[in-house]
């Protein structure tokens, strides 16, 4: 177990630092010192080590993404940490054990249902962007032997949303997968697809990843200073005129009907995942659906079986989600305000103040060419450790 001697003292604090969203904009967030409270019987109070970003968390910051979500709410809704305390219920955690938070804490497993929103972390419930934090036990999940735990905090949604934008693992395999963009959910998706045995295609607009991507299990990257037409010949050409029997699109706008519908195979499959462009598109939509007889199904995240599932699947086949920036919670404004999910930091901010918690400086070069996940580390020591 990872409560060391340095950690005991932390059991019987009083007071403990916390972040709160109090109202839009990247000056929203405010630091608080809060008081503890006494455990229901069923809750777990953990210490956070690492909390990941997602573009959700931005967005709901910058007011893009349900404006009217009430507020004060603790921000961000991956996180990782080892448990402090148990409440008298709570049997099957002990003490220093390393855990991971799920997002959705009412959806256990099956299909999901609207009641399911009010129980999401980082809005409208309270988030990991905090010392520590106090959850039900049906919201964490334990940290696979050999893992670090800022890698653990890298997975609750674009891991699971990768997971589950995949579908069926046994029909991938040896067929061609298209994959829009180097950011987290792509790049999760391309590690578990490739260790399943498919094909994946990667569009970017950073083409000088294409030696790295390939590394991870990319078959060909396209490039998209060509356009669309231009990526659509080319995923024709890698797959002999057939297309592609399943697509990840987190773009959204005019990429999915310009160049994903093209793209695809008859009986193919969709998952629409993002909006990182445009929620809106113009153009024949309907038409290329129905002539291939495709599959449109809207991803968002998944059930604690979902990421159960995902956790067993990356552990069996050694896979670890690749983290591409360490933050400070006290540089949090400033990333909202100029960062890039998954890139790093625009040059001129605190990218070249201090780049990232225990990592050498890097130029904006370095940051353009930046792949994995951004973290914040709340314990730098904890975030480090290596799960039992």
């Amino acid at each position: 177990m990872l409560l060391e001697a340095r950690l005991r003292p932390l059991v019987s604090l009083r007071h403990f630092r916390q972040f709160r969203s109090d109202r839009v904009g990247p000056e929203g967030i405010h630091e608080y010192q809060v008081a503890r409270r006494d455990l229901a019987s069923e809750e777990v109070r953990v210490r956070v080590a690492a909390v990941g970003l997602n573009y959700r968390d931005r967005a709901l910051q910058d007011g893009s993404y349900l404006p009217q979500m009430p507020r004060p709410f603790v921000p961000l809704s991956e996180g990782s940490g080892v448990v402090l305390e148990t409440g008298r219920d709570v049997v099957d955690l002990e003490v220093g054990q390393p855990v991971l938070g799920h997002y959705t804490i009412d959806w256990i497993s099956g299909a999901f249902k609207e009641s399911y929103h009010a129980s999401k972390l980082g809005g409208p419930g309270d988030g990991w962007l905090s010392e520590e934090v106090i959850v039900p036990r049906r919201a964490l999940v334990a940290v696979p032997s050999g893992w670090r735990l800022e890698e653990a905090a890298a997975l609750a949604i674009s891991g699971v949303t990768a997971w589950k934008s995949l579908g069926d693992l046994d029909e991938l395999q040896g067929r061609y997968l298209l994959l829009a963009g180097t950011g987290n959910v792509s790049l999760q998706a391309l590690q578990m697809a490739a260790a399943a045995g498919a094909r994946p295609i990667v569009v970017t607009s950073r083409p000088a990843l294409a030696a790295r991507l390939s590394d991870l299990g990319a078959v060909a990257v396209i490039g998209r200073e060509g356009g669309a037409a231009d990526v659509v010949s080319q995923v024709m050409a890698i797959t002999e005129s057939v297309g592609v029997g399943r697509a990840i699109d987190v773009v959204g706008g005019q990429f999915l009907v310009d160049a994903i519908l093209p793209s695809m195979a008859t009986n193919g499959h969709i998952a629409l995942v993002g909006f990182l462009e445009s929620g809106r598109v113009e153009g024949d939509l309907v038409g290329p659906a129905i002539r291939k007889l495709l599959h449109l199904e809207g991803i968002s995240v998944g059930s604690r079986g979902d990421l159960e599932a995902m956790l067993g699947h990356m552990d069996r086949h050694g896979l670890r989600p690749a983290i591409g920036r360490r933050l400070r919670a006290d540089d949090l404004a400033e990333w909202l305000a100029n960062g890039a999910v998954g890139s790093g930091l625009r040059s001129g901010t605190i990218a070249d103040r201090h780049p990232s918690v225990g990592l050498p400086a890097t130029d904006s070069q370095d940051n353009y060419l930046e792949l994995g996940k951004t973290v914040v580390i709340m314990d730098q020591r904890l975030a480090e450790s290596i799960a039992e």
